[in-house]
């Protein structure tokens, strides 16, 4: 198993540090910190992979649901100029027919 990063190409370099993007969220850089914690003395402890994950998963799915909750909120509190429109509404050429009626062809 390779667990070298790619030499062409160093990801960590042009990335700002989780500190530097979380510094508005200071309570979702403190759970990673404890998922961090958590997950450490699993090396050392010679835990299996899958009690390693146990004790990881039981952290990561309410952190999850947690930051997709925030998501909406946050979206909802920019104003609407700063949001960019990525799908504009078009009418359809043909609307659909409604049910029961039938056309002539």
């Amino acid at each position: 198993m390779n667990d070298e990063l790619p030499k062409s190409r160093n990801v960590f370099t042009s990335r700002r540090s989780l500190e530097e993007r979380l510094a508005h969220r200071p309570d979702v850089l403190a759970r990673l910190h404890e998922l961090a914690d958590t997950l450490d003395p699993s090396v050392t402890d010679d835990c299996t992979a899958d009690a390693a994950e146990a004790r990881v998963s039981t952290q990561v799915r309410p952190l999850a649901q947690e930051l997709l909750g925030q998501w909406p909120r946050e979206t909802e509190a920019h104003p609407q100029a700063q949001v960019p429109q990525r799908h504009t509404w078009k009418p359809k050429r043909n609307p659909p027919r409604p049910c029961g009626r039938r056309t002539a062809t």
